[in-house]
């Protein structure tokens, strides 16, 4: 005997809604939101901002058009206490959001309206001085990762990282003591001259340094010469363009004092892979500055388009898992899941993902990113109507298991839909219009 399929419902668990015309999801809870196709709409409340936002979508599948309504809505109720900061991958923020008095780091040959320039120095200056050291570690350990990480004597890394420890200790001892002024430029141009008997001589009068004149040899030999060298490649690499300019722009003290502004980290993908260094220091730096409050003071906005470009975040987890009482809020957009694996690791990566509280999927078109909104709602049990083929056998009922968000319905999407994943409650289809 044969059966047809007749219909199905759901008998116990969560259902993909379909939102009927003039539908809004969380209204009155605020006046902004996105609003889609036929009237319907999703309201963009605080706590959907407390609990973190996830775009994910293949290329071309409508992810940005839905983070520019997210943005948007965010400007429009920031208040003086506020501060939004952009990892902007294609320039598409800082053409679409750029106010006046906003601030823009770029590395551009055509400097944009608000550019400044970056000062390493002015960032550990804004540290408490008990923790300037631990924050000048951090910076070289970050500047040198990949030099450690991927070189196969990474011994060579860990000196140069080592020496530039020490040149910013040093620098930053100066300052206080009111000895001299530095910024960028004079970093780059003091260790494109400095030769091994400089650094001796730099760190000699500082007993707490001492151990940093191990990595230089008094007659200058080959060991000696490959640390140098791995510090000079890597300063000249990252020091350069706009970066090795004098500037004054400090990002931990932008965030320390808001004022409603919006800091645009312009990511140049034509030297990202020189320059990437940078940006994962400016953004471990503000959000090492919001995570080190004692107290909330307003909101501090992080929005990462293509996040995944910056090699890994230090602080990107706890700012995800703790930082929702100090007024951190992630907007992240991502292709796929491989991406932030790829970064963080899977078991890591799974953590960053599972970090985030509202999650806007488009289509995609690995199974590995399907997966994962799937597997937010988990399974389902169903009740499937069935009819016989056979006249006069009539219907039958199964109960069978099945999935929330079932594959399909992700490959279903048409460019510009989404399924809306939300912390709480069923997901439901969702068709924002075009910004």
């Amino acid at each position: 005997m044969q059966m047809n399929y007749l219909n199905s419902d759901v008998y116990e668990g969560q259902k993909l809604m379909e939102l009927p015309p003039n539908t809004v999801i969380g209204f009155g809870k605020s006046d902004v939101g996105i609003i889609g196709k036929d009237h319907t709409g999703v309201c963009l409340h605080p706590s959907l901002f407390e609990k973190h936002i996830l775009t994910l979508g293949s290329i071309g599948s409508g992810k940005s058009n839905t983070m520019y309504h997210i943005v948007k809505a965010v400007r429009e109720k920031m208040l003086n206490d506020d501060v939004i900061v952009f990892f902007d991958a294609k320039g598409d923020y800082l053409e679409k959001f750029y106010c006046p008095g906003d601030l823009v780091i770029s590395n551009s040959l055509t400097p944009p309206p608000g550019h400044t320039n970056w000062n390493i120095y002015n960032d550990i200056m804004y540290t408490p001085k008990e923790k300037r050291e631990e924050t000048i570690r951090e910076i070289a350990g970050t500047l040198f990762k990949s030099e450690i990480e991927k070189s196969q004597s990474p011994v060579f890394g860990m000196g140069a990282r080592d020496l530039l420890s020490g040149i910013l200790t040093v620098h930053i001892r100066q300052i206080e003591e009111g000895k001299e002024t530095w910024d960028n430029h004079k970093l780059a141009n003091f260790v494109r001259s400095a030769d091994d008997v400089d650094l001796y001589n730099l760190f000699l009068p500082y007993e707490d340094l001492d151990w940093l004149r191990s990595y230089i040899a008094e007659d200058g030999g080959a060991t000696t010469q490959s640390f140098l060298l791995t510090l000079y490649q890597t300063v000249m690499n990252v020091f350069n363009g706009t970066f090795g300019q004098p500037g004054d722009f400090s990002i931990r003290e932008t965030i320390i004092k808001k004022g409603g502004k919006a800091i645009f980290l312009e990511y140049d993908l034509s030297s990202g892979n020189i320059l990437e260094p940078v940006y994962t220091v400016l953004l471990d730096l503000a959000m090492k500055e919001v995570l080190g409050r004692t107290e909330r003071t307003g909101n501090v906005y992080f929005v990462l388009d293509e996040f995944p470009l910056i090699p890994k975040l230090n602080y990107m987890d706890n700012a995800l898992n703790f930082g929702r009482s100090l007024g951190v809020k992630v907007i992240a957009g991502i292709q796929n899941i491989a991406q932030v694996e790829h970064r963080y690791g899977e078991a890591y990566g799974r953590s960053i993902l599972s970090g985030f509280g509202t999650v806007f999927a488009f289509r995609l078109f690995d199974s590995k990113s399907r997966s994962f909104v799937s597997d937010r709602h988990g399974s389902v049990k169903k009740l499937i109507n069935l009819v016989s083929t056979t006249q006069g056998k009539g219907t039958q009922d199964l109960y069978i298991d099945a999935k929330v968000i079932e594959d399909w319905n992700l490959s279903d999407l048409k460019v510009g839909e989404c399924i809306v994943s939300f912390a709480a409650g069923s997901p439901c289809l969702f068709y924002p219009k075009l910004y």
